[in-house]
């Protein structure tokens, strides 16, 4: 696989062959995130795909409000599930396994990426949470931008914490295939493709070859260079991004040949303005 150099950007050290992932201890499902929020007016949102955009978010959430960028600490952003709204839209491209979705799960070493953190009212939390059906949901903390010396940030999310918010992780198969009643859906879409290989989280390893969906990871990309949006947003997703083998970042992966079609593949008419950043 193609490297990159060492840069600001820092690399996760790479998974033996086929690794499955764990869960994400400490996770909580959409149902107990709103128990935990409670009465609170707001409850703050981490997003680290398409809602990099302001106007992404906004049309996500219309209540939005205080967006800012920042950076997580020891965590990774990984396209390494399949995601049942890629195959209701007609999107998803199962016979080359480009099917799949975002991700965050936890690492041990110093790395991280750019979010956008911003706060929504929280009568909008419910729609929002229940939306993102197969994940799990964890509060992180997030560090500012810039260090303390007023300096760009060296990657590792220089300076102290300056908030928590709700970000979208990994699950487990148990959890949405069978505990949120998930399975059949996902059976008719996957069991044609994959025959036994019914799932969302466990079943995909590092060497699973399963790639992003094109027209979504397109959308992600025109979201990361709007002009509303920072460079350190731009550069952070492409070279803080990996696929399904942990090892490859989205900056490479876009010098293959699948990876030089995504900007050409545009979304089917009636889902243009959902999937165009």
């Amino acid at each position: 696989k193609s490297k990159i150099s060492k840069s600001t950007f820092a690399r996760p050290s790479p998974h033996p062959t086929n690794m499955r992932i764990p869960a994400v201890a400490e996770s909580l499902t959409a149902a107990q995130v709103l128990t935990r929020v409670g009465n609170a007016p707001t409850a703050t949102i981490v997003g680290f795909g398409s809602l990099l955009s302001p106007v992404s978010a906004a049309h996500t959430c219309p209540g939005v409000a205080n967006f800012r960028l920042a950076r997580c600490r020891n965590w990774r952003r990984v396209f390494g599930h399949p995601a049942a709204v890629f195959f209701e839209r007609g999107i998803a491209r199962p016979e080359t396994k480009e099917i799949s979705s975002l991700s965050a799960e936890p690492v041990e070493d110093n790395s991280g990426f750019v979010v956008a953190t911003f706060d929504v009212p929280t009568g909008e939390l419910p729609a929002l949470l229940e939306r993102e059906e197969e994940y799990n949901f964890v509060e992180i903390p997030f560090y500012p931008l810039v260090s303390d010396a007023g300096a760009a940030g060296d990657g590792d999310g220089d300076g102290e914490e300056i908030g928590r918010g709700w970000m979208c992780t990994r699950s487990t198969d148990e959890e949405v295939l069978d505990v949120r009643g998930h399975r059949a859906k996902y059976s008719g879409f996957l069991a044609p493709h994959f025959g036994d290989k019914v799932s969302i989280w466990d079943e995909w390893g590092t060497d699973s070859g399963i790639l992003p969906c094109p027209v979504y990871l397109r959308h992600c990309l025109l979201a990361s260079r709007r002009d509303d949006v920072l460079k350190e947003a731009t550069n952070s997703f492409v070279n803080e991004t990996y696929l399904a083998d942990r090892e490859t970042t989205l900056s490479d992966y876009l010098k293959t040949e699948k990876g030089k079609a995504v900007m050409d593949t545009r979304p089917p008419p009636a889902l243009e303005g959902r999937y165009s950043g």
